[in-house]
């Protein structure tokens, strides 16, 4: 049995770590350059797999390799799910799931679908990225789709 300190400190943890996953989608959708940027350990790796390129570097590679995205896929929804999470001490790792609706301004509404893999270090006491490496799974266009109606409907017409 591990100390109630311990205990609290895990669970602490896990609760800090999930923000921090929903700090990355609230930093990419809107997009909040600022937020994004506080969310990276100084020398931590970005790789989203070969649809995207490749991976980026430190804070300043991540902060480039999120411009170029928004270039491409200027509109983007992420929702992250089942996120397993495992802490050790002042280091974690997880694996989440993702579906994204994009809109791309090569294939227009599209599906985005994978698995992200992450490591994460506790840095003066905040949880950061150290290594996120994305599983892009589906990239699927959605012919036909369009938005109507809503306070973003006319950001969808790229």
């Amino acid at each position: 049995m591990t100390s109630i300190e311990a205990r609290l400190d895990e669970i602490e943890s896990r609760i800090a770590i999930e923000e921090l996953l929903n700090k990355y989608c609230h930093g990419f959708d809107r997009p909040d350059r600022d937020l994004l940027r506080t969310l990276w350990a100084e020398d931590a790796v970005f790789d989203l797999g070969p649809l995207f390129g490749d991976p980026a570097n430190g804070v300043e590679g991540i902060m480039a390799k999120a411009e170029e995205l928004w270039a491409a896929v200027p509109v983007m929804y992420h929702w992250m799910a089942d996120p397993v999470i495992a802490v050790d001490g002042d280091t974690a790792t997880a694996e989440t799931e993702l579906n994204c609706l994009v809109i791309s301004r090569e294939d227009g509404p599209t599906q985005v679908v994978g698995v992200y893999s992450d490591r994460f270090a506790r840095i003066d006491g905040v949880w950061k990225f150290q290594h996120r490496v994305f599983d892009p799974q589906l990239w699927a266009p959605l012919e036909g789709w369009a938005a109507t109606a809503g306070s973003k409907a006319e950001q969808t017409r790229i």
